[in-house]
């Protein structure tokens, strides 16, 4: 009789055992909370999960998760507005964001783990008034960022976005392009940033794969490998592939620093100018890189502070210009007074791409590259 009750008693924590067993998403999401860290970034709590899956999907998308009952026209709109905004002035018009809608459903289905993710809930277990806002790292995903808006009702969840969408903008505009950055830390370059350490001043974190020439004391140029994409092309009930080609670079150059005058944001654009007519020049003899200056598409600029480096980002359309005008592109570009030196530093990135592509994971290497400048002596 003792035989046949430890028998039983042993049975029944066998399959208490079994029926706990975690499925590969409780795993993945017991794997996400094990390693959990807490900061704050701007006031607001962020959480390290740890997910070391890579990410998926394109650059420059950001995935909305929600129920059809709650995004509403009103909430498309909201997101619409402060994410899905062109990047002035660049032509075509180019937005930080394209915005995708899915319900759980359909988002569980074709992947969750995309680089930028906001999932909307109404939860009426939430208190009235008191909505919820989590915001993590490496979620399902390296390098994902994923926010988690709750709220008891629509009135509250509409209430937190108004509050919000501003700061999470900022948040996954910055995630873009440091993915890159992370990216690039792997490889070390000591050579080539010497090089540039010693001639300019700044030492930069470079990607992998680059080709690096330095024309003289005040001019160098850091190629990026050409990218080829391929789209297909539609005559009628025919379609034809044709093969694209984006040419990419960081641009770096320098001259004296005499006065306050040269720091004007007009005196800049005016020696980029004067610098790349001397030293951007096309294979096409006469050509040579210049800003484009029509009023509709003139560079913008703010004041930037990278590090303890302070100075002016400029962003902008560019041509080959001169005997003939055979393309053309955007740049992004960071001017300031080197604090060491007594020089002007200009780090200039440039995309050369047909219209018909997306330029974001281009913009991205550059930022990264630039955001990563430090001055040395």
């Amino acid at each position: 009789m003792k035989y046949w009750y430890v028998l039983i008693v042993l049975g029944i924590v066998l399959s208490s055992c079994l029926d706990n067993k975690p499925t590969s998403e409780s795993k993945s999401k017991g794997k996400r909370t094990a390693n959990v860290e807490k900061t704050h970034k701007g006031g607001r709590e962020i959480i390290n999960a740890g997910s070391q899956t890579q990410y998926t999907g394109k650059p420059g998308q950001l995935i909305v998760v929600a129920e059809n009952t709650v995004y509403v026209d009103e909430i498309a709109d909201l997101f619409d507005s402060v994410f899905q905004v062109p990047m002035r002035p660049y032509y075509p018009q180019t937005d930080y964001f394209e915005v995708h809608h899915r319900t759980l459903a359909e988002f569980r289905k074709l992947s969750t783990q995309l680089r930028n993710v906001i999932e909307l809930d109404i939860d009426e277990s939430i208190e009235k008034g008191d909505p919820k806002m989590l915001i993590y790292e490496n979620y399902y995903s390296r390098t994902q960022l994923y926010t988690k808006l709750k709220a008891h009702d629509m009135n509250d969840l509409y209430q937190l976005l108004t509050q919000e969408l501003d700061y999470l903008f900022k948040l996954y505009d910055k995630q873009e392009w440091k993915r890159e950055f992370i990216r690039h830390s792997r490889y070390k370059n000591e050579e080539v940033r010497e090089k540039i350490k010693k001639k300019f001043g700044i030492d930069l974190t470079l990607p992998g794969k680059f080709k690096y020439e330095s024309i003289d004391n005040n001019y160098g140029i850091i190629i990026l490998p050409e990218e080829a994409r391929q789209i297909d092309l539609k005559f009628g009930s025919n379609t034809a592939s044709k093969m694209n080609y984006i040419q990419t670079g960081i641009q770096i150059w320098q001259y004296p620093y005499t006065d306050t005058s040269l720091m004007s944001p007009s005196s800049l654009m005016r020696m980029r100018d004067t610098i790349l007519k001397r030293y951007a020049k096309h294979e096409m003899d006469g050509v040579y890189m210049g800003t484009q200056d029509h009023p509709a598409v003139l560079p913008v600029y703010e004041p930037l502070k990278i590090g303890n480096v302070s100075g002016y980002q400029f962003r902008g359309l560019y041509k080959f210009t001169g005997e003939a005008e055979p393309s053309g592109g955007r740049f992004w570009s960071f001017h300031f007074k080197h604090p060491y030196r007594n020089r002007i530093v200009v780090v200039s990135g440039y995309v050369d791409a047909p219209p018909t592509i997306s330029p974001h994971l281009e913009l991205n290497q550059i930022r990264a590259i630039i955001y990563s400048l430090v001055a040395v002596e």
